[in-house]
């Protein structure tokens, strides 16, 4: 049977059947037990035809394991049924064990113990019985922890609510792990009477899917999703449309998060289905999860906005995607008008362009290196080009025809304190430029070869329109096929440059976007980011950066195989400090406010090549021929020590529950060796 454990070689066909492999049966005894079990045996009794959960066949004893939960056997009838079938089974001589789910949460090594038992009286079974078995207390047995976050009520079955039957049935055993962690400590928070929660969680890590397993998860009667823009919107209208290949309900890699349930009715506002103001209280009450973005909440009372159609107790939980976006007025509106309601802030990072805070409860925190450890991001490699001379002249030219010189790379980090000045900027080489181009050609083949077949994408950022159409014909002259993607094109031209670009059979293998293919865009073949203008705020750094860091899956990629975002940046660009807080990670979590829950709005961007009513010249920055430096932002050794960190941390807390409950625990480090080839 090789090194595969006990839970591998047993596969039940539900969450407690699994659980009782991994916590009961794996702990009772050792891997070779899988040659005497029968999963789902048949037995046939007169006219009736049983299926057994597990059979142990032994030498003289046959062993049938039977396992309630909540949803089974908790009525008048299916009590009666569950001793007639027990009796029918102890006729034909079987020895019947029953376990409910409490049984093994919560009494675990007294089921060990009455398996042990049962297993010694037979000979051939009592071989495999572990002499002296350490029973660690189960972690992962809170299929049930929903309902103890949102117990069910006590209305007739006839009136039970969709949330309600979704809850019966929900199966978190497809989320990643991640997923399903943050999702307990949610349940455990809410279980508590906490209402405002959020989860830090990396780009790359599932936030999509945690927002929609949450909206069923924990609501009672109706769930809003407030996104910051039309991308993450549709996104979220994927995730819930079940006619969609990559929708979160049932087509999930580990299978269907709801099986048995119908989707939620789903209300997708300020899209083709119609605008925010035409669409009914009527229409709204109809729908058991409304998606839609910020802008249909307006900061004052109108008639036709989202709140003033929909009253206080209607909606009990509100998801808020991309929370470090909120604009302040219009989300404590927002959460005014719910006040009861749960909330669920989720964010990368919460680091405001403003300098503003955010309050929440942060209940779960999941790292970009963590996410990287896990195969779900990819590695950062960073490629820095440095000028080669102390002094680069740039000149600023304003409105009115005068001209600022600036010289040095000192005189161009302090214009980059100031937009106004930074958006206005010109040089007149393009050397630079071209040397980006041959770092972005060297890791282009690079990557094309690695990853074959699916094609990698490079992502330009730009300052504005003239500099994006600049870096665009400069990336086509060293082959990059490239174009420009701004808000001032048309919306047929923006589409079908993006369809160029993100179909595999496009022609373009890169895009220069300005501020359009932002937060919540997700195109994992983005293999290669080139920031070409300063960020202010990490957040928007990260949000740029973290287009490209998702992982590519495909059948002839295999899960081993090590995958790279290439990060190629300017030096005088300012964007030394921003990789260094992703280093180090130390800027995500949302700090507590003392004044309000978002802090003011921030102050509208207007680097935006002239749109908005304010004269802004294109710009242009370079500098001068120079040197580049390559580096892993988390080095593979970090990666793997702070895998083996994790994992230390989280065994020393199962060691602790195994200690507080057992008279005469083993040691640590024999804790460990058991959990790690018995339970994974």
């Amino acid at each position: 049977m090789n090194n595969s454990r006990l839970v591998d070689l047993v596969a039940g066909q539900s969450f407690l059947e699994d659980a009782f492999v991994r916590w009961v049966l794996a702990s009772a005894a050792t891997r070779d037990i899988a040659r005497h079990i029968v999963p789902q045996h048949k037995v046939n009794v007169e006219d009736h035809q049983y299926r057994l959960d597990f059979l142990l066949q032994g030498a003289t004893r046959r062993v049938a394991v039977e396992l309630d939960g909540y949803e089974f056997h908790s009525d008048k009838k299916a009590f009666v049924y569950d001793r007639i079938r027990q009796n029918d089974l102890t006729g034909l001589g079987y020895t019947v064990l029953r376990f409910s789910y409490d049984a093994i949460r919560s009494h675990t090594a007294r089921c060990v113990s009455q398996l042990q038992a049962v297993l010694r009286s037979d000979s051939a079974l009592a071989a495999y019985v572990v002499k002296d078995p350490i029973v660690p207390v189960p972690d992962d047995m809170d299929g049930n922890a929903l309902w103890l976050a949102t117990p069910a009520s006590r209305r007739p079955s006839a009136q039970v609510s969709y949330f309600e039957s979704v809850r019966k049935r929900f199966d978190m055993r497809p989320l990643r792990d991640c997923q399903r962690e943050a999702m307990v400590a949610l349940a455990n928070y809410y279980r508590r009477g906490g209402l405002n929660a959020a989860c830090v969680m990396s780009v790359g890590a599932g936030k999509t899917a945690l927002g929609v397993a949450s909206a069923l998860a924990f609501a009672r009667t109706r769930s809003l999703v407030i996104t910051p823009g039309r991308v993450i919107r549709g996104t979220f209208a994927t995730a819930l449309d079940p006619g969609t290949a990559g929708n979160v309900l049932y087509t999930l890699r580990g299978g269907a998060l709801i099986p048995g349930c119908r989707a939620p009715k789903t209300k997708i506002l300020d899209s083709s289905e119609g605008s925010i103001r035409s669409v009914t209280r009527e229409a709204l009450l109809d729908a058991e999860v409304i998606v839609t973005n910020f802008h249909s909440i307006n900061a004052a009372s109108d008639r036709e906005d989202l709140l003033e159609k929909l009253r206080p107790d209607d909606i009990d939980l509100i998801v808020i995607d991309e929370a470090h976006m909120a604009a302040a007025h219009t989300y404590q509106r927002l959460l005014t008008h719910f006040p009861k309601a749960r909330r669920l802030l989720m964010s990368a990072c919460f680091s405001r362009a403003d300098g503003k805070k955010i309050s929440a409860d942060v209940v779960y925190r999941y790292r970009l290196i963590d996410s990287v450890a896990d195969g779900h991001a990819k590695h950062l490699r960073a490629h820095r080009f440095t000028p080669q001379v102390e002094q680069t002249r740039y000149e600023i030219l304003w409105p009115n025809g005068k001209r600022e010189d600036i010289v040095g790379k000192e005189a161009l980090l302090s214009v980059m304190e100031d937009e106004s000045r930074l958006a206005r900027i010109t040089a007149t080489s393009e050397e630079p430029i071209n040397h980006v181009m041959q770092i972005v050609r060297q890791c282009l083949a690079l990557q094309t070869h690695r990853l074959s077949p699916v094609r990698p994408r490079v992502l330009f950022s730009a300052l504005g329109q003239r500099h994006a159409e600049q870096i665009s014909r400069i990336a086509n002259s060293h082959g990059i096929a490239c174009a420009s993607l701004h808000h001032s094109m048309g919306d047929a031209a923006i589409a079908a440059t993006r369809t160029r670009f993100e179909h595999e059979s496009g022609s373009l293998q890169a895009i220069v976007q300005l501020k359009m293919l932002g937060q919540g865009y997700d195109l994992p073949a983005i293999s290669i980011v080139v920031p070409m203008r300063p960020y202010g705020s990490f957040g928007e750094f990260y949000q740029f950066v973290g287009r490209g860091i998702r992982i590519i899956h495909h059948p002839q990629l295999t899960a081993s195989q090590q995958q790279h975002l290439d990060l190629i940046y300017h030096g005088e660009l300012g964007l030394d400090d921003h990789l260094e807080t992703l280093r180090v990670e130390n800027d995500m979590d949302p700090h507590p406010a003392d004044d309000d829950a978002f802090g003011d709005p921030p102050v509208p961007d207007r680097t935006d090549g002239g749109r908005g009513g304010v004269h802004v010249p294109d710009a242009v920055v370079l500098a001068e021929y120079g040197d580049s430096h390559q580096q892993l932002l988390h080095g593979i050794d970090r990666v793997e020590a702070r895998r083996e960190e994790r994992e230390l941390n989280a065994l020393a807390q199962k060691y602790a529950a195994y200690a507080a409950t057992t008279p005469n625990p083993r040691s640590f480090d024999d804790f460990v060796a058991v959990v790690r080839s018995t339970h994974g």
